[in-house]
């Protein structure tokens, strides 16, 4: 059965409106985009005639054997049409789904710019996925070809391949694998430089048939909840988030980003195709967890990222203050204090007081030039935040080390993101005004409404899960609850599902306690529980880094199974549950916890790929242990 990818082709506004007024809307005077040099608005275009401006110029680095290796734009495009090529061969056309399931590499840059390059739909799937979720994603989306790492990825989909319509796996590295129904990347390269050689003219051929309203990629909802949702986004839709991004951020050609996120989630894939539009040079961390020596790599002017990205940075750095001399302990926490007493009074637009200017300046020099450097790189100003709420404590951190971080709101259904915090233009605990040509209101019921170009129109072949997400007139319900303030700037304060209400009919939004808990180094992931329920409880997990520095300080056991029933860690967590209290209403505050061994993770089932915590999941796993907590009642 055939399937009509198309959406309606929408011209926007150059405005951000709030509720259809103007209240809300972010001037500005110029998109800096390279409209220009684009011919057409799609990503194949966009990827093609930037590389053959600059055929010589470097655009992706990766880490051979401990070195920085280059990739020219002239490779790249090399690689890519060989790619592109091959899916030709194997039959694969414009409109044809193409999976992807991978970790971050320039691998799978190479394979989704050679599919979108042929008019390929792009089906990203999480390189953490479980095999039923990884079936059920391909099943539904009718993939013909399945890109995949290595032998790992093979061995864990082996009870569920080969599926029915899925007609090619390609391995990226075949080291290790076993005998069976694949090819690897360079087979399937070598058979699209042997068609390029008969056919020249077919990749230029495939592109130009390429339009802006076909869809680039199907990129599949986490699903905290049932299966997950596919969400076709265009061409057009996913140029039109580029061009804003560009216009509003100010970025430059020759500027270096780091590739770390995976790159199934929006976010990065919508910062990929960014750098491609801008000019910018991207450093492939190896993993997630090498962020730090990457950036220390690429010394990049911004990086984006995810609060827990920011929570584990965070962590890391209280954890090596925790094992610091008492004097370099005081004098960061003198730093830290002065810092972030000086935000607050900017932030309130109130003056800087001249012995707090002095201090902060001082400390430039002695404390926040070097942590930043240290981390970020010699030439970080800024960074991004989205896919989850930060909390406030934490954005204040990094405002007072001098790297602020302009926190965005965004879902995969608005191609990512749709509000942003920016420079001149930013409120610590919002995620920002609405984007140049995106409108929001709130419902009647305190749900975020979203409209814009690079809003989505449906889910793909589910039309009853479409009307349960869209207005008669229109928006698409986000499922978030939030407030817009009388300036524009919105603020998340919860999933509308995710809302407790207790037995006294108090209507109570979780996330900001959760975000207060994780501020503790020791407190890992934090679920608070309570609908139906007299009083709030809580389950925590340990972080292990901090879990490390805390053990070496106080001599108690390092191991989490041990930690999760040492007397001194309950005692500690006590202590900070009860501080944390006293900021509280009072049917807000946790009446009692329990700290558990082991994380939420993806293998467990109680994390969704892209790091969301699957609250009804844990609440039916750890059910005894909820219920033990208010046996006494």
């Amino acid at each position: 059965m055939a399937h009509d990818f198309s959406l309606p082709e929408v011209t926007p506004p150059i405005h951000a409106s709030v509720d259809g007024t103007d209240s809300g809307r972010l001037e500005i005077s110029e998109l800096t985009t390279l409209g220009d040099v684009i011919s057409r608005r799609t990503i194949a275009h966009l990827q093609y005639e930037m590389m053959q401006a600059a055929l010589d110029a470097p655009t992706y680095y990766r880490l051979d054997g401990g070195a920085w290796v280059a990739t020219t734009n002239q490779e790249l495009l090399d690689a890519s049409t060989a790619v592109a090529m091959g899916l030709w061969s194997l039959g694969v056309r414009r409109g044809d789904l193409v999976a992807v399931m991978a970790e971050s590499s320039q691998d799978w840059a190479i394979c989704d710019a050679g599919a979108l390059d042929i008019g390929a739909v792009v089906v990203s799937i999480y390189p953490t996925s479980t095999a039923d979720a990884t079936a059920y994603i391909l099943q539904h989306s009718r993939a013909r070809v399945l890109f995949i790492d290595n032998a790992e990825h093979w061995h864990r989909l082996g009870e569920v391949i080969p599926l029915p319509g899925l007609e090619t796996v390609v391995v990226f590295d075949p080291t290790d694998m076993p005998a069976g129904d694949w090819i690897s990347l360079e087979t399937l390269t070598q058979r699209g430089l042997q068609l390029l050689s008969q056919q020249p003219e077919l990749p230029a051929a495939a592109r130009d048939a390429v339009q802006p309203d076909d869809v680039a990629s199907l990129m599949y909802t986490s699903g905290t909840t049932g299966n997950p949702k596919g969400v076709p986004l265009t061409h057009e839709m996913l140029f039109s988030v580029i061009e804003t991004i560009d216009g509003v951020l100010g970025l430059r050609a020759g500027d270096s980003g780091v590739v770390y996120l995976p790159m199934s989630h929006i976010l990065q894939r919508v910062n990929l195709y960014v750098g491609r539009f801008v000019g910018m040079v991207g450093y492939f961390a190896p993993a997630i967890t090498d962020l730090v020596p990457t950036c220390q790599a690429a010394h990049p002017r911004s990086v984006s990222g995810v609060p827990r990205v920011y929570e584990k940075i965070h962590a890391a750095i209280t954890a090596g203050v925790a094992q610091a001399p008492p004097a370099r302990q005081k004098l960061f926490a003198r730093a830290i204090d002065i810092g972030v007493r000086r935000t607050r009074l900017i932030e309130s637009g109130r003056r800087v007081p001249p012995t707090i200017a002095l201090q902060h300046r001082l400390f430039e020099a002695l404390v926040y030039a070097k942590l930043r450097a240290g981390i970020f790189g010699k030439n970080i100003e800024y960074a991004t935040s989205g896919a989850a709420p930060i909390s406030v404590e934490l954005t204040e951190f990094f405002y007072a080390i001098g790297l602020p971080i302009y926190e965005g709101y965004g879902l995969t259904e608005t191609s990512s993101p749709i509000t942003l915090n920016l420079p001149e233009a930013h409120r610590i605990g919002s995620v920002g005004r609405a984007l140049p040509g995106s409108e929001i209101k709130i419902g009647e019921d305190g749900e975020v409404l979203l409209r814009g170009p690079a809003v989505f129109d449906g889910y793909y072949d589910d039309p009853q899960a479409t009307s349960a997400a869209m207005t008669e007139d229109g928006w698409f319900m986000s499922g978030d609850i939030g407030v817009l303030d009388a300036d524009g700037y919105l603020t998340i304060t919860d999933r509308k599902k995710s809302l407790i209400i207790t037995a006294a009919g108090k209507n109570i939004a979780p996330a900001p306690i959760e975000q207060k808990l994780m501020q503790h180094p020791l407190i890992g992931q934090v679920v608070v529980h309570g609908d139906r329920r007299k009083y709030l409880t809580a389950l925590f997990t340990l972080d292990p880094d901090g879990l490390r520095a805390w053990a070496a300080s106080k001599g108690t056991p390092a191991d989490p199974d041990a930690a999760a029933s040492d007397a001194q860690v309950i005692a500690e967590l006590e202590s900070f549950v009860a501080s944390v209290n006293g900021d509280l209403a009072r049917f807000e505050t946790i009446k009692q916890f329990r700290v558990l061994p082991t994380d939420f993770t993806v293998d467990n089932e109680l994390l969704t790929p892209s790091m969301k915590i699957k609250r009804r999941a844990v609440e039916a796993r750890f059910g005894s242990l909820l219920d033990e907590m208010y046996v006494d009642s």
